[in-house]
């Protein structure tokens, strides 16, 4: 995998290759989510879907798995031959693709019993299938920083983190404003969500955890930065690449309702950190705070969420202000000296 600060550029069928493959992941990652979004969104509007249309969407995630299967391990056994790595790293790598691979096929039989580590492991494995097909084509999803210091780097990633945090309160806040605003004019033709944490299927804290987990691992890596990463490598414009990632992206939010448009900025803020900065680490941990935070304080009533909020905030305050401190030390120590 490349680690240059240009982004890699593919031509003719190395570019087919690529924009195919990013096609090809983005349905992987996506379809399940997206099917799960729609029968929320159809709820909504009191469809009532028929045992048949569930059977489909469980053949549907049994052929993702199938793929996945066969898709991770062929990568790393063409990028582990016995010339590049050695016999205990083929070994472990080989091992762990097939493993993860299987694992994540077993996930899709609702009787296998899996529970959260399979939810995990299925996530994971996209992301990791993401990766390995990005470098396969000589792209990298974490570009390297130009900073020298790691101290800096570091410092680097922590603004970067922060920046899509505040994309992702911009994006949360819009489509709760827009549920309560729709539930407030009550309109019978754009109803709107109950509870999210309900819609998703998050009952206990090891289910928010597990979905966390699952939200970075296929919306940060698979869905932002490696189609965007991919798409960048074969020359698609920018327009194209926004407009897939973004149109995706409200799609899986679809069983908001309408209010789910305001997941646009959510979406438009952490890709266009990625595509100026090329570092997917920072998407991952904005992502996954905002996620986590919001997952701890939608079980509570609003005014309690909102006195929440003030602890909240002043513990985000004091844990910046310290990393800041630490950050900033070793310059304040080389202008001393």
């Amino acid at each position: 995998m490349t680690h240059s600060h240009t982004p890699v550029q593919l031509h003719g069928a190395a570019a087919r290759r690529a924009l195919l493959n990013a096609g090809a992941l983005l349905v992987l990652a996506s379809i399940t989510p997206l099917i799960n979004a729609g029968l929320g969104l159809g709820a909504l509007y009191d469809v009532h879907w028929s045992q048949r249309t569930f059977h489909y969407t469980a053949l549907v995630r049994i052929g993702v798995g199938i793929v996945v299967f066969f898709w991770l391990p062929w990568l790393v056994i063409a990028r582990t031959p016995l010339g590049r790595v050695s016999p205990r790293q083929r070994m472990l790598h080989r091992c762990a693709a097939v493993s993860c691979g299987a694992l994540s096929l077993c996930a899709t039989d609702p009787d296998a019993s899996l529970g959260h580590a399979g939810t995990v492991v299925t996530g994971v494995t996209l992301a990791w299938l993401a990766v390995e097909v990005c470098r396969s084509h000589g792209v990298t999803l974490e570009r390297a920083s130009r900073e020298k210091s790691p101290r800096l780097r570091n410092a680097e990633a922590y603004k970067l983190a922060k920046r899509v945090f505040a994309f992702c309160m911009i994006g949360g806040a819009l489509s709760f404003l827009g549920v309560q605003a729709l539930r407030w004019f009550d309109v019978d033709a754009l109803p709107v969500m109950g509870d999210q944490l309900a819609a998703i299927g998050v009952k206990s804290p090891v289910d928010l955890l597990a979905a966390l987990v699952v939200a970075v691992a296929v919306e940060d890596v698979v869905i932002v930065a490696a189609t965007a990463a991919l798409m960048t490598a074969a020359g698609r414009p920018a327009w194209q690449i926004y407009t897939t990632v973004c149109v995706i992206e409200v799609a899986l939010h679809a069983y908001f309702g309408a209010p789910a448009l305001g997941m646009l900025f959510f979406a438009l803020g952490r890709l266009s950190i990625f595509l100026r900065h090329g570092r997917v680490l920072p998407l991952i941990i904005g992502h996954a705070v905002f996620d986590l935070i919001g997952g701890l304080l939608m079980p509570l009533p609003l005014h309690h969420r909102l006195l929440a909020a003030i602890p909240v905030a002043i513990t985000i305050g004091t844990v910046e202000a310290r990393l800041l401190k630490m950050f900033a030390e070793p310059s304040a120590r080389g202008a001393a000296v």
